[in-house]
């Protein structure tokens, strides 16, 4: 037991992954202080002293939230040389990663702060830098894919990146909707067969 008066120490990377699952189930405007103190189990001052307030708390969150990305499912955007299996691979594992029942369903990204009040535009606009850099991560893979031929000349690499985080956005949505894995695994099926027409050759 600490000795009176000295405050209760943390573990300050938990204390983050907690916040975050919060702001994950409940987005930016349905998340208190009170959730955030209680999820990281401290007295509200430490809470403060370690993190400030609720919007830097959301800020380090999203920050966390965006190396689990890129350590998870968008890993297959550089791990995987076949355009086509490299877009399958990041679908499934976005899916995997949504429906995991570790976690909240979902997308923190993609939808924890899209009905944020005006008074938080500023938020707004941070989230979707790592939206928008999630399309150009896209838009990179597919212009490789381009120079190395695997996918048609015609192809707009831009409208591709679009379609394919427009659809994991979906799937986000969907899977904290409730969607089955089996019905979203489908959306994946038949988003890939659009990928088909655009190769040089064609996988089955």
């Amino acid at each position: 037991m600490a000795p009176a008066g000295r405050p209760r120490t943390f573990d300050k990377s938990l204390a983050l992954r907690n916040a975050m699952h919060v702001f994950w189930a409940k987005g930016y405007e349905g998340t208190t202080m009170s959730d955030l103190v209680e999820a990281i189990g401290v007295k509200g001052p430490s809470v403060y002293a370690a993190f400030g307030n609720k919007d830097a708390i959301f800020v380090e969150a999203v920050k966390e939230y965006s190396e689990m990305m890129l350590s998870g499912p968008l890993k297959a955007l550089t791990e995987e040389p076949d355009i086509y299996q490299s877009i399958k691979k990041l679908l499934q594992a976005n899916l995997e990663f949504f429906m995991n029942s570790a976690n909240p369903r979902g997308c923190l990204i993609m939808t924890s702060a899209i009905n944020a009040t005006p008074e938080h535009t500023d938020l707004v606009n941070f989230v979707r830098t790592y939206r928008d850099d999630y399309k150009e991560r896209l838009v990179k893979r597919f212009e490789l894919a381009l120079l190395e031929k695997q996918i048609r000349n015609h192809s707009d690499t831009s409208d591709l990146a679009e379609y394919y985080l427009t659809v994991i956005h979906g799937m986000a949505l969907r899977a904290k909707d409730g969607s089955t894995l089996n019905q979203l695994s489908k959306v994946v099926e038949i988003s890939l067969s659009g990928l088909r027409d655009h190769l040089e050759t064609v996988q089955q």
